[in-house]
């Protein structure tokens, strides 16, 4: 046995065992060497620019806190529930009676009401603009506010 470990250390041809694991080695490091490069990196997708859903879906929210603060006293403003007052119509009832076109319309001229007295109330156009978005929704219950939902 020490004479193969003396001819080994002589030369790599005399040992075959040290010539396997040379080129077994070898072999590994050419196969890692050789996997593909890994994929740069892609870039993230840009933000799309903010669709006019979104700017409707603000508009809304915005109308129903209007509702909710000058008009939640006597109606329900909501897509369910009674109105505190009850000769006060729901919202989701007059939407179905009246064109939003139609009360966008009383509300720059100012409510005239079937329903006994009622606060006169002056809207500026912003806030009828975000009004009837949120009329419109109530016409769309699938369509609802995120607020409201």
């Amino acid at each position: 046995m020490a004479a193969v470990h003396a001819t080994c250390r002589s030369s790599l041809e005399d040992c075959p065992m040290m010539f396997r694991i040379l080129a077994l080695s070898a072999l590994a490091a050419c196969s890692t060497s050789a996997a593909p490069a890994p994929a740069p990196p892609t870039q993230a997708p840009l933000a799309s620019p903010p669709i006019l859903e979104d700017l409707e879906g603000e508009a809304a929210a915005r109308g129903r806190a209007l509702a909710l603060n000058a008009c939640a006293s006597c109606h329900a403003v909501g897509w369910s529930g009674s109105s505190p007052l009850a000769a006060a119509p729901p919202f989701r009832d007059v939407v179905r009676r009246r064109s939003i076109e139609s009360l966008a319309n009383s509300f720059s001229e100012g409510l005239v009401t079937d329903h006994g007295p009622m606060p006169a109330y002056t809207f500026r156009a912003s806030e009828i603009d975000d009004l009837t978005a949120y009329l419109e929704r109530l016409q769309e219950p699938g369509r609802r506010p995120a607020a409201a939902r």
